[in-house]
């Protein structure tokens, strides 16, 4: 028998959020998501959610990713009720971007169109942004037949596996991430900022200290420097919160990177970091970055009606290859500038 939003509600009036939910960690050894499950057989996800907004808070800042299964109308159709239940419901969109997506509507969008074969690495969402999400959401409307994975990784942990010497240089002067569009690779200035007018892109780079020159056949190239480490606002903890090492021309991966290399050269690469000061960030800093990442990633395989909540200050997160359809939604909610 299914149990609609409004028997949830009934039912809790003699029964806690807790008693209704199994919360298990999905691993043993460190840091690992949590996976909450119902003890009730057509337990509706986001009416559930919304009688237990408190429970919700402290399991996140337990476990600083959640992954909800099993429980009735979880799909992606259901998100933005979802949403609405477990954050302040303030939605940011996706402008400023770095890859393609595809807009669903209400602040709802499909991941990274990226192609199968390739990974993306980890990272944390919007770290080159004034202002990121703290909430991330991802749901699961078509699970891969094979790979696909949302590979996860504690960024406090990452963070405590970098040498003295790379986070010192680092917190000194932050990094720098350069874009450079409309030389026929990468995403074009309209795409990214969601608009057709110079006038408009350039309001949005004053706005959001994004310092930006235009050259010949429309051509935009944009430089922001922003902090490598922040301090979690909630938990207090360092976090390793960039995209110093995902940007870095070292990090482009496939057969493209010797191509644009040939066609562009090294300075006209459509992405690149260096450290804030204009400094080049060394390939072998990169490599520690990358691998403290590795070392800490943490692997779950997705079912179809899945939906993760991640702590985005806490928890970087990436994708791997997969075979066969794969669609995952995403959302970003509550937005927070240091």
């Amino acid at each position: 028998m299914k149990i609609a939003p409004g028997a949830v509600k009934r039912r809790a009036v003699g029964t806690s959020a807790a008693d209704l939910i199994d919360c298990r960690t999905m691993g043993e050894e460190g840091w690992w998501p949590a996976m909450v499950t119902p003890k009730v057989p057509g337990l509706d996800l986001p009416g559930w959610a919304a009688m237990s907004k408190s429970l919700s808070r402290d399991l996140l800042a337990r476990h600083k990713a959640l992954l909800f299964r099993g429980f009735d109308r979880q799909s992606a159709a259901q998100l933005s009720d979802f949403v609405a239940a477990t954050s302040d419901n303030t939605l940011l969109d996706y402008r400023d971007r770095t890859t393609p997506r595809e807009a669903l509507g209400n602040k709802l969008y499909t991941s990274t169109s990226y192609p199968a074969d390739r990974r993306i690495e980890l990272h944390n969402e919007g770290t080159y942004w004034r202002e990121w999400p703290m909430k991330l959401y991802f749901a699961c409307e078509t699970a891969a037949a094979g790979g696909g994975e949302t590979p996860l990784a504690n960024v406090a942990s990452v963070f405590g596996r970098l040498s003295k010497e790379t986070v010192e240089r680092f917190e000194r002067s932050g990094f720098t991430l350069i874009r450079r569009f409309n030389d026929g690779f990468g995403l074009p200035w309209q795409e990214v900022f969601q608009t057709d007018d110079r006038v408009a892109v350039e309001h949005f780079c004053a706005a959001n200290d994004i310092a930006f020159s235009w050259g010949p056949d429309d051509r935009l190239a944009t430089r922001q420097t922003r902090p490598a480490i922040r301090r979690h606002p909630v938990s207090g903890e360092p976090v390793w919160f960039n995209h110093a090492a995902f940007f870095h021309v070292s990090s482009y991966a496939g057969p493209d990177r010797d191509a644009l290399e040939a066609e562009l050269g090294t300075d006209r690469m459509p992405y690149a970091t260096t450290f804030g000061d204009g400094a080049e960030i060394p390939t072998d800093t990169v490599r520690e970055v990358l691998d403290a990442y590795h070392a800490e990633e943490r692997h779950f395989t997705w079912q179809d009606g899945d939906i993760l909540l991640v702590d985005n200050m806490s928890v970087a997160h990436g994708r791997q290859p997969f075979s066969g359809s794969r669609r995952v939604l995403v959302a970003m909610a509550e937005p927070y500038h240091e």
